[in-house]
């Protein structure tokens, strides 16, 4: 089971690669920046991180890369937002997708920093 875990773990940390060199080959072969890739990346590059750590027993190295993505989270939103604004500044259509993560991913944010106030006040 260990090796399975370390397998799925490593892929999806070479995916998480894949996704950013391709972003970064986009945008100098002059195709525009993928916003939505980039919020996606922002949030899912370090957790993907710290499930190879977890995968290899440093749960105190992956509960950091978990509080790295999960402040990243609001700034993946403004990533977001950004491209669409700049999107609509162009005359482009809304796409559906991006604007609805993007109108979802504050309320998640909110709904966890909740659950978190509540455990440190609960175990205060």
């Amino acid at each position: 089971m260990a090796a399975k875990k370390k397998g799925l773990s490593w892929g999806l940390a070479v995916a998480m690669g894949v996704m950013a060199v391709s972003v970064v080959v986009d945008r100098v072969r002059g195709e525009g920046l993928d916003w939505a890739m980039l919020a996606l990346l922002l949030v899912m590059g370090p957790y993907a991180v710290g499930e190879v750590l977890r995968a290899y027993g440093r749960e105190r190295a992956a509960a950091r890369a978990d509080a790295v993505s999960n402040w990243l989270v609001l700034p993946a939103c403004a990533v977001l937002w950004a491209g669409l604004i700049i999107g609509w500044t162009r005359g482009e259509g809304t796409p559906w997708l991006p604007f609805t993560a993007a109108v979802l991913m504050p309320l998640g944010a909110a709904a966890m920093g909740v659950a978190a106030l509540r455990r440190r006040r609960a175990a205060a």
